[in-house]
């Protein structure tokens, strides 16, 4: 059994501490808290690398104790990691929910990124740091501290996890509870993290997007350079959100039939090709075509980086090409280079975090724009030996035979469109770790992998909104009843049923990636390698009973 699994066996649970029965996700929740929120009482139930700040009764979303705090770390340091603890004042449903941070974490989150809201509202204790430094999407940092470095990578939000879980169990009195992490993006890489170095620390982990291609997260950057020095390569070179969604309308009106239904997605990129020379302007340039320089950009975008010992990154998804803005930009260059919120919508969102990385490795007057030369290897070479160096975006280990010694489970999903964290470099590590473990049916013992269609990065696109939720979902039913989740139905516009929303006001608080767009609709995803499949009835290509795994 699970060391902290008792929840299986709610007749020991129950021996400790009486309960109020009611149904949230089919588990007995207890009445509530017997301990104080306050500094000392707090203070007395962590451990001794652990310092509380804070602890004060607070009323929204759900009445809670907020516990504020840090782990100071050693060797390398010493290092302050912050973190904050949300503890339900009644109705704990017994699980303990890690917030997943994007990007370079850098804050200390309230809310749940992926799936959005805050999950206190369903009566999960909910905790989250920010790695251990305070530069958001800035990984300047990484060259300025070894131990800052140490504690984004993986060490920060494992020392929270302890210390976080320790005082969850002691506040409410119990040995053991359910432990949950769910992230994409940048939280997507701590789940990474997690399972590979931390295995013990969770029952169960939601893992999406994490970008990982054969030296995990650093080609990424270089594929964001790389896609900035493609914006700049000539005069009108650069693609507007305008141009993208025209460009978008023409891909999927050709290829949306490719997969038996035309429903306005296209649910397997790979299978759609595109000729963007047919909507070249005879003459000059207009709204509904493209110019000569905007269709090379495009063409490279497709093509990806490359070095002269071959490809370095997958090139963008040809599906949602909509969804490139959000890392392309909002405006044309001259780019402003100060980084801020606005500064990130109006220029290269990717260039700019891809920039920062190579200011880590090569010093903070690199530019990243006019220094990095992709046809110099040695330049190539130097990235990879400074991302070793410094410990981010170096290869990731595919042995995650720790979670399944530890009797945990993993979710891995990707959006089918997402520019970001390509699809299939997710899917070469899930084959990879198969074969580690000796096969994939040993895989599919303890883990389950869903590309999420028409999704672009951690969210937005055509497709669902509500696969995270759906997936946490059957992640807790896998780890506490012992359902091993197939097929899940998932939705997006009004259908969409998410799990953190605001009961009052049905809306979600926190939330970074804009939601999905279409009219309500359902969504059969399938766990991989197994695709859903249209039956053909006419009409009948927005419910997912016309739908199979197969």
């Amino acid at each position: 059994m699970n060391p902290d699994s008792a929840f299986r066996f709610p007749g020991l649970y129950l021996l400790r501490k009486a309960a109020t029965c009611t149904l949230l996700l089919g588990v007995c929740l207890p009445s509530h808290a017997e301990s104080s929120c306050d500094i000392a009482a707090i203070q007395a139930m962590a451990p001794k690398d652990t310092t509380i700040t804070g602890a004060d009764a607070v009323k929204d979303p759900a009445p809670h104790c907020r516990v504020e705090g840090y782990v100071t770390t050693t060797n390398p340091g010493p290092n302050q990691v912050n973190f904050r603890l949300q503890l339900p004042d009644e109705n704990w449903n017994g699980r303990y929910y890690f917030i997943g941070m994007g990007a370079t974490a850098g804050t200390v989150p309230t809310d749940s990124q992926i799936p959005a809201g805050n999950p206190v509202i369903q009566g999960f204790a909910v905790a989250g740091t920010d790695t251990g430094h305070q530069s958001v999407a800035n990984w300047r940092f990484l060259a300025e501290s070894e131990a800052k470095a140490v504690d984004h990578v993986h060490r920060g939000a494992h020392v929270t996890a302890v210390a976080t879980q320790q005082i969850t169990r002691q506040y409410y009195g119990v040995e053991s509870m359910y432990r949950y992490h769910s992230g994409c993006s940048g939280g997507g890489r701590m789940g990474m993290e997690i399972i590979t170095r931390h295995p013990a620390d969770y029952d169960g982990v939601l893992l999406g997007a994490p970008g990982i291609g054969p030296r995990r997260g650093a080609e990424t950057m270089l594929a964001f350079i790389y896609a900035a020095q493609q914006l700049h390569r000539e005069p009108g070179a650069w693609l507007s959100p305008a141009k993208l969604a025209m460009a978008e309308q023409h891909v999927t009106r050709a290829c949306d039939g490719l997969d038996g239904a035309v429903d306005g997605v296209i649910w397997e990129h790979e299978a759609c090709q595109y000729d963007f020379t047919l909507l070249q302007c005879p003459a000059g340039d207009g709204p509904d075509c493209l110019t000569a320089p905007e269709i090379r950009t495009i063409d490279a975008l497709l093509k990806g980086p490359h070095g002269p010992n071959g490809p370095i990154k997958s090139g963008f998804p040809i599906s949602n090409m909509s969804s490139w803005s959000m890392f392309l930009g909002q405006g044309a260059p001259p780019w402003p280079r100060e980084i801020t919120r606005e500064n990130y919508h109006l220029a290269s969102a990717g260039y700019m975090i891809g920039n920062t990385l190579a200011q880590a490795f090569f010093g903070p007057d690199f530019q990243g724009l006019t220094d990095f030369d992709f046809n110099d290897q040695a330049q190539l070479d130097a990235w990879w030996e400074a991302a070793e160096r410094i410990g981010y975006g170096y290869s990731m280990p595919t042995d995650i035979s720790g979670v399944k010694d530890n009797g945990g489970k993993v979710i891995f999903w990707n959006g089918v469109s997402d520019p970001c964290c390509i699809d299939k470099e997710l899917i070469k590590f899930y084959n990879d770790a198969g074969d580690t473990l000796g096969g994939m049916d040993k895989m599919a013992e303890f883990t389950r992998f869903y590309r999420i269609p028409g999704m672009a990065h951690c969210g937005a696109g055509t497709g669902p909104q509500d696969a995270p939720d759906k997936m946490l979902e059957a992640l807790i039913g896998w780890v506490e009843k012992g359902q091993a989740p197939q097929e899940i139905v998932t939705h997006r516009g009004e259908k969409a049923e998410l799990l953190f929303a605001d009961p009052d006001t049905g809306t979600v608080s926190g939330v970074v990636v804009p939601p999905s767009v279409g009219s309500a609709r359902d969504f059969l995803i399938c766990p991989y390698p197994k695709r859903s499949v249209f039956n053909g009835k006419v009409g009948g290509e927005m419910d997912a009973e016309n739908w199979s795994c197969q």
